[in-house]
């Protein structure tokens, strides 16, 4: 397997997608947040190397990035956009990683879906490497969880 900084690479990408997409700025690491409403979005990625990449969001910082990216008042969003901006994210945030651990291999990356707390889909192997890190952000955490298979 080549030599990732795994761990660096989810920082820099994370940092990236906020800033230039959502305009926000994670604060720094975070403990991970338990008991408090959260929007959590999981897609998978086909390529070399494969994975699943998992965001869950509080849902008040949901809402503040949702409502920096439709450009729009907190109060103004319906009841979906958090939630459909939450995929997004996931979708943009997996693309930027995918690019950064192999820039010349084409990946494919399934839709995002809002899930509840059901293990990822093939995410669960003894042969994944596992990175996860919580930022605080303005309105709360978000967490970030990356499954690869190791490769042989």
């Amino acid at each position: 397997m080549p030599e990732w900084n795994i761990q660096q690479l989810l920082d820099e990408a994370v940092t990236e997608v906020l800033e230039t997409m959502f305009f926000a700025t994670p604060l720094g690491p975070a403990e991970p947040q338990s008991g408090a409403p959260v929007l959590d979005a999981r897609l998978v990625f086909q390529g070399h190397p494969s994975g699943a990449l998992n965001v869950c969001f509080s849902t008040a910082s949901a809402k503040s990035l949702a409502a920096g990216f439709l450009g729009e008042e907190e109060d103004a969003l319906t009841d979906a956009q958090p939630g459909e901006v939450v995929c997004e994210f996931a979708n943009m945030l997996c693309g930027s990683l995918v690019s950064k651990l192999e820039d010349d291999e084409q990946f494919d990356l399934s839709s995002p879906e809002l899930a509840l707390s059901e293990p990822v889909a093939g995410a669960s192997p003894e042969n994944l490497i596992m990175a996860r890190q919580s930022y605080e952000l303005d309105n709360g955490i978000l967490t970030v969880t990356l499954h690869l298979e190791a490769i042989a």
